[in-house]
């Protein structure tokens, strides 16, 4: 088992299990701000490659409820609304979730729409596509 792993709930809602409870700030965020969009779940990947690329020195994602910072160095993920609920984790810890979570939203009808979608919009092929779509 990954140390992050996600499902889908009875209702049809996105949830992880982790398998120390350091991720869980990384769960949340992914389940709370990614939801079931894998055209967030796009940016993400293209975030992490930017920074992992060496493209980017860093990139933030503001979302409803956590900031984050993706760096070399690390990437923080902080919820603006539960104190307490934060953490830094090894870049490539998240690229490795930020990858298990497209593995999980790949089979909904609507990726291949958003995925020419993120590409119509930033002007380029996504740079996971050929590597992991």
């Amino acid at each position: 088992m990954s140390f992050l792993s996600f499902y889908t709930d009875g209702d049809g809602f996105p949830r992880y299990r982790a398998s120390d409870d350091r991720y869980v700030p990384l769960g949340v965020w992914f389940v709370m701000e990614l939801r079931n969009s894998p055209y967030q779940a796009l940016d993400l990947l293209g975030i992490v490659d930017e920074v992992v690329s060496g493209r980017s020195a860093g990139e933030d994602w503001d979302g409803e409820a956590f900031q984050v910072r993706v760096a070399p160095s690390g990437v923080s993920v902080r919820n603006t609304i539960l104190d307490g609920q934060a953490g830094t984790f090894p870049l490539d810890e998240v690229r490795r979730a930020a990858e298990d979570y497209w593995r999980y939203l790949s089979t909904r009808p609507e990726v291949a729409a958003d995925l020419a979608d993120w590409e119509r919009t930033w002007g380029r092929a996504h740079p996971y596509r050929g590597r992991l779509f």
